[in-house]
């Protein structure tokens, strides 16, 4: 996350709060945010107003089923920017380059040897018997890496990540949800299913 670009007092709380509203997927009211983050009602409320002043953050009014109606806000495409690396940028005009010079097929290639480095990469590292097990350890991996990933192991366990740095990749490249499908399906030794909400990118098992 690019923090350097919020500036102001109170750099780590907005950060938090920009964090929170990410890994939510969903507007949130100050009240909901100040109890996630452990804040009080007013520091959040402060906090929230300064973002929105620099265009991270939007709100919106919402029925209440008190009658009054509740203040969301939400992250603006500034705020998403925030979270967004320039490695993403480089690797897109690398692929775009690659298939000026070597063909249409060559950015399929790159993807895939790509997500074979990956599979290798954290193979040794996903550790457990059950799918459970190993899906809590994938989780640990990808939270460091940025993912904001966590499982939801209520019924059917889900992962859910809110944070998609390969996001302008897959826009113009779709074949790549598939592949990296494939890799957390032999990573978990099931057959996994990948689909996105609202921006948040969500693994579950296949029925």
């Amino acid at each position: 996350m690019k923090k350097a670009l919020v500036f102001g007092a109170g750099r780590g709380p907005r950060t938090a709060v920009l964090e929170c509203l990410k890994r939510s997927g969903v507007p949130l009211p100050v009240k909901d945010l100040a109890r996630v983050l452990g804040m009080s009602y007013m520091g959040v409320k402060a906090h929230c107003i300064a973002l929105e002043a620099g265009g991270y953050l939007q709100s919106r009014r919402a029925p209440s089923s008190r009658g009054r109606p509740r203040m969301l806000y939400f992250l603006t495409d500034s705020g998403e920017a925030l979270f967004a690396g320039s490695g993403e940028e480089l690797a897109l005009s690398l692929l775009r380059e690659a298939a000026g010079l070597f063909g249409p097929a060559a950015p399929q290639k790159l993807l895939v040897m790509h997500f074979r480095s990956r599979l290798e990469l954290y193979r040794p590292l996903i550790k457990g018997e059950s799918v459970i097990a190993r899906a809590r350890s994938l989780v640990r991996l990808r939270e460091r890496e940025g993912r904001m990933s966590m499982l939801s192991e209520t019924g059917e366990w889900e992962i859910r990540e809110s944070h998609n740095p390969l996001q302008p990749i897959m826009q113009e490249y779709p074949q790549t949800r598939a592949l990296e499908e494939n890799m957390v399906s032999e990573l978990l030794g099931t057959s996994v299913r990948r689909r996105e909400e609202e921006g948040t990118v969500v693994f579950s098992t296949r029925s």
